[in-house]
C-alpha cells in the first residue's frame, strides 16, 4: 500500500469529505452530483452515518476538481495582471459564471468533466483577494 493510500485509510473520511467540499466552495448537492451520488448519500457520508465504498476514489475526484480550480485560478490571475498592466488601471473587471450552463458553454473541459460553476466563482474570488493583497489591484466580479 502506498504511503498516500495508507495515510488516507487513517483519515476521518466524514471530516475529510466535508473539508474538501467546503474548501472548494461546493454545496453538498454540487459535490454529490460531481461524484455521481445523491445528495442524501453525501449527507450521510459527511454525517458519519455511512462511508463511500471507495473513499480513495471520492478523494481522488475531489482532488481532480481542486486541481481544475487551481488551473482556473492561475489563468484568471494572469488575465488580471495582464489587463491591469495594459490598461494601467488598478481596477480590473473579471467575468465569472452564475450558472453551470453558462460556465459549461464557455468552457468545454468544464462541460466534459461536469465541473460546477461554483469552482470558477471560487477561483475568481481567490484571484481577487490575491490581486488586492499582492498587487493592490481591485477586481470587480461580474456575470
Amino acid at each position: 500500500m502506498s504511503t498516500l493510500r495508507k495515510m488516507r485509510s487513517d483519515l476521518n473520511i466524514s471530516l475529510t469529505l466535508r473539508s474538501y467540499r467546503e474548501a472548494l466552495g461546493l454545496t453538498q448537492d454540487e459535490a454529490s452530483r460531481y461524484v455521481g451520488v445523491k445528495q442524501a448519500t453525501w449527507s450521510r457520508w459527511e454525517g458519519g452515518k455511512s462511508h463511500p465504498q471507495d473513499p480513495n476514489g471520492v478523494i481522488d475526484d475531489l482532488e481532480d476538481i481542486m486541481n481544475f480550480r487551481d488551473e482556473i485560478l492561475d489563468e484568471l490571475c494572469e488575465v488580471v495582471e495582464h489587463k491591469s498592466a495594459v490598461l494601467g488601471d488598478p481596477t480590473v473587471t473579471l467575468v465569472t459564471y452564475p450558472t453551470d450552463e453558462a460556465f459549461h458553454a464557455a468552457n468545454p473541459r468544464a462541460r466534459e468533466k461536469n465541473i460546477p460553476s461554483a469552482i470558477h466563482r471560487s477561483a475568481a474570488a481567490i484571484c481577487a483577494h490575491l490581486a488586492s493583497e499582492d498587487r493592490g489591484i481591485t477586481v470587480r466580479l461580474v456575470e
